[in-house]
């Protein structure tokens, strides 16, 4: 299959097909947790090109957005990040492990235990259950699906964090998660989340 089919993308106007990309190689260049493949491509014009692409193990996770109609208040979490090597703001992620897992909604509600000490609450999935999943980044195989939480409650099981995780958790309103969604400051997973979920919300009239 090239690469792009049935990604559903939006359409574009009135354009024709997409060229097709093939790829003619891959190759494992590096693999811990996550995986750095060499893939070498043929472009439709003949040229081939090498591309470093970053996989994990299932290349889905998901993104979790808890909204309290009581309050109007958000759950969110500060979060180690080794990247920038900082404690960040972001929602609830976290892999979909295909050997714990169910299905995607199975390991959000996972995450959201684990990492928001939450349960139940009505689900919304943020993306139409055929869809891929959105693009973390083009170098990246991976993908997410983004969902909403209305009126969660505190999971009376506690779960134990991920041994590498560092959290905080805190609780924000619409104004200042908005705020903070278009700060820059926020993981960009979790930005597109809260924007879609805001969407979502206004639609059903809880905001």
């Amino acid at each position: 299959m090239a690469i792009g089919e049935g990604s559903d993308a939006a359409e574009a106007g009135s354009r024709g097909p997409d060229p097709e990309f093939t790829v003619i190689k891959e190759e494992t260049i590096f693999k811990r947790y996550v995986k750095v493949m060499d893939r070498q491509v043929r472009y439709p014009n003949g040229k081939e090109i090498s591309f470093d692409v970053f996989f994990t193990p299932s290349n889905h996770f998901v993104t979790i957005l808890p909204f309290f109609t009581a309050t109007k208040e958000f759950a969110l979490i500060r979060e180690y990040a080794q990247g920038p090597n900082a404690m960040c703001p972001c929602l609830a992620t976290g892999g979909y492990d295909l050997n714990k897992h169910k299905d995607v909604e199975d390991a959000a509600r996972s995450e959201l235990s684990e990492e928001c000490g939450l349960c139940e609450g009505t689900w919304e999935r943020l993306l139409p259950a055929d869809h891929p999943g959105a693009m973390e980044a083009k170098w990246s195989a991976t993908r997410f699906t983004p969902f909403l939480v209305v009126d969660p409650v505190t999971d009376p099981i506690i779960r134990q964090l991920d041994v590498e995780e560092f959290i905080v958790r805190e609780r924000m309103s619409a104004a200042h998660l908005e705020a903070l969604a278009y700060s820059g400051h926020l993981a960009l997973p979790s930005a597109t989340t809260v924007f879609m979920g805001l969407k979502k919300l206004r639609d059903m009239g809880l905001l």
